[in-house]
């Protein structure tokens, strides 16, 4: 039924925690393996406003190997900048 532990997370998140807002965000890593990179994810969320939450909390926490860079809003076409 499921390929890998990350199709099952995303599928709990959708399914049962009613995360079915995803967003598509620009990451740029500031340390690690993948230092210096920038990489677009897709993430869920509850809302926009949960998402804009949790990036600006990424963004500022010093413990977090990365930073958002921009994150676009599927429904409205909105694009937020950290």
């Amino acid at each position: 039924m499921y390929d890998n532990a990350i199709e099952m997370v995303e599928t709990l998140k959708k399914d049962y925690l009613g995360m079915g807002f995803e967003v598509e965000f620009d990451k740029h890593v500031i340390s690690g393996i993948a230092e210096g990179l920038k990489i677009t994810e897709k993430m869920r969320f509850v809302n926009w406003e949960d998402a804009c939450d949790w990036a600006g909390r990424a963004t500022l926490n010093v413990d977090c190997p990365f930073v958002i860079l921009e994150m676009r809003n599927p429904v409205t076409g909105e694009v937020e900048n950290f």
